[in-house]
């Protein structure tokens, strides 16, 4: 008994080697630390803090010195955002670069991921100028910018939705090819990517006013579908870090 103690035999050690590390607070406050690290990892965190201020506010909105504080707090932090997104679209242009090396080859679903790139090219275009406009470093209407950010904005969004919608559609073609755990754990990723993108396109709708007489939802709506699209982006941005 004390040889096969001291001696395990090599098919045990093989299954504990197999067993994943112990999850300790030290692990999930290394994992934080990284994430903080990314850009994106800072910036989705920042966006649930933003819309999470926004609903504060507009609970309170009965209260004017209270919602001022949230909506201030708000705008400071979106300001903030704006600034980490600044010359984020050049991203973009490589993308775009990448698309134009096979255009005769393209399909119809790299079209509709080209619309989404252009899109949010738009947007963090937009939104630089907006902000560069604003403090006065640009001769440019920055409320303009801003609308047009907006709109390249909300197109992006409905192409990621369209994606989103293709891929769960074809999800189940794949799904004799896969083992169980493998297409529940993408099955999972695509219907939260999914539910990101289609609460951004309903909060941007708001914002660019397009089906106004049908839609016209309150702050706190558009703000609760910012907060749960930055808080899906930052758990899969957490899923991804080891």
């Amino acid at each position: 008994m004390l040889f096969c103690f001291l001696f395990p035999s090599q098919d045990l050690t093989r299954r504990q080697a197999s067993l994943p590390p112990s999850h300790t607070p030290a692990m999930d406050a290394d994992k934080f630390i990284k994430l903080l690290a990314t850009t994106d990892g800072r910036d989705k965190i920042y966006k649930v803090l933003a819309n999470v201020s926004k609903i504060v506010g507009w609970v309170n909105e009965a209260d004017k010195v209270s919602a001022k504080k949230w909506n201030a707090l708000s705008k400071s932090i979106g300001e903030g955002r704006s600034l980490m997104r600044m010359a984020k679209w050049v991203g973009n242009v490589q993308k775009l670069q990448g698309y134009a090396a096979k255009a005769g080859s393209l399909t119809s679903r790299q079209f509709l991921e080209i619309l989404r790139v252009i899109g949010d090219f738009g947007y963090i275009l937009g939104d630089n100028l907006a902000y560069l406009s604003k403090y006065g470093i640009l001769p440019l209407n920055a409320e303009n910018a801003a609308k047009q950010s907006k709109i390249f904005q909300f197109w992006g969004y409905i192409m990621a939705t369209i994606l989103d919608a293709l891929s769960l559609s074809g999800l189940a073609a794949k799904q004799a090819k896969m083992d169980a755990a493998a297409f529940a754990a993408e099955q999972q990723a695509l219907v939260l990517s999914f539910v990101k993108n289609a609460a951004d396109t309903l909060a941007t709708l708001a914002s660019v006013g397009y089906m106004k007489s049908m839609y016209n939802p309150s702050i706190g709506f558009t703000s609760l579908c910012g907060a749960t699209s930055g808080a899906i982006a930052t758990y899969q941005n957490w899923t991804k870090l080891k």
